[in-house]
């Protein structure tokens, strides 16, 4: 059976304590359903880009970005396909029916992560060359099933989920099961399990995103430096400081969203016109709204309506983006903590 050959100290103990706080925080403030959703796609966004640029995937933010709202680009077609594969693998992984992983599982993530890149014959299939630095192939098979039989098994109910998830992480990778596309198996099975105990909050961050950030030293962590073997404690303090400097994030984001949205709620109470209201309301919706759209909504005149986007300005309702001309538009003050994340 596996045993994890790690020790508590007093660095990963302080880093657990912060996340699980920040972890109660995000769960339980409200956050207006609509900017929350902004939040989660937003995080859709970073998550795809930084999880295949981990495995080399050349396309840029803004390429991935038009890719997962639908659009086509120019670039090359493997780092595409890689993009699309991560979506729908993601997408499964949400809606699976069933909480444990299993080996099928993981076949069955492979075969959509590698599809149409790698040979027919390799979808779902386990590595049977020596890859250097990693575990031999024959014994890989019967390593993942004693890691899968730990997680889920009795040995492991007294460690915290969180911790579980970054163990899970550096003992797939070091196994490196298939001939490609391992990185990003190991990363999105740990991912999956993080996302049980963090429910909802699991989809206003991601760790992959300071992985990438920090990409040398993800992989010495993971691979060990030199002669030397990576030490999984090393590996934790590492993976833990990722995981609560982005939770650390989205909990001052939320955060201040309650607030903000609070003191929005408060200018409402208090006289503001009716037609004020309905562009508060349109630019929650919406994420901005213009002087035309303002005009539109409330059949106002151009003076009028300026006047009234100008107001809610003065009053740190809305904040103005861009000075004059057409390009000018307003978004609720708290608009910008998604970029914060």
């Amino acid at each position: 059976m596996y045993q994890p050959d790690f020790q508590y100290n007093d660095r990963i103990v302080r880093l657990l304590a912060r996340i699980h706080a920040a972890r109660e925080i995000i769960l339980n403030t409200h956050v207006p359903p609509a900017w929350e959703r902004r939040l989660q796609i937003n995080n859709v966004f970073r998550l795809t880009y930084h999880a295949t640029s981990l495995e080399e995937n050349g396309l840029s933010i803004r390429q991935v970005t038009k890719l997962v709202n639908g659009q086509d680009i120019f670039g090359d077609e493997t780092d595409k396909k890689q993009v699309l594969n991560f979506l729908e693998m993601n997408q499964y992984l949400q809606d699976m029916d069933y909480d444990e992983i299993t080996e099928d599982t993981i076949f069955t993530l492979h075969k959509i992560a590698m599809k149409d890149i790698v040979p027919d014959d390799e979808l779902g299939k386990y590595r049977t060359t020596i890859a250097e630095g990693f575990m031999e192939p024959e014994r890989v098979r019967y390593c993942i099933r004693d890691l899968l039989e730990w997680a889920y098994g009795e040995e492991s109910e007294n460690i915290l989920p969180t911790l579980k998830a970054g163990i899970v992480l550096f003992e797939l990778y070091r196994m490196h099961p298939f001939e490609k596309g391992s990185c990003t198996i190991a990363t999105s099975i740990s991912s999956y399990m993080l996302s049980q105990n963090f429910r909802e909050a699991k989809k206003l961050f991601t760790v992959e995103e300071f992985f990438n950030q920090r990409k040398r030293d993800y992989f010495e962590k993971l691979e060990g430096r030199g002669n030397s073997k990576p030490d999984i404690n090393e590996w934790l303090e590492y993976y833990l400081y990722g995981l609560a400097l982005k939770v650390s994030r989205v909990e001052n984001a939320v955060l201040n969203i309650s607030r903000d949205y609070g003191t929005i709620g408060k200018y409402i109470q208090t006289g503001l016109k009716d037609r004020q209201l309905e562009a508060i309301k349109f630019a929650r919706e919406m994420g901005k709204i213009t002087n035309k759209e303002h005009q539109k909504l409330c059949n106002l005149s151009v003076s009028t309506s300026k006047r009234d986007l100008q107001d809610l300005v003065q009053k740190k309702i809305f904040v103005q983006v861009g000075r004059t001309g057409r390009g000018t538009y307003y978004k609720l003050r708290f608009d910008h903590l998604d970029e914060l994340i």
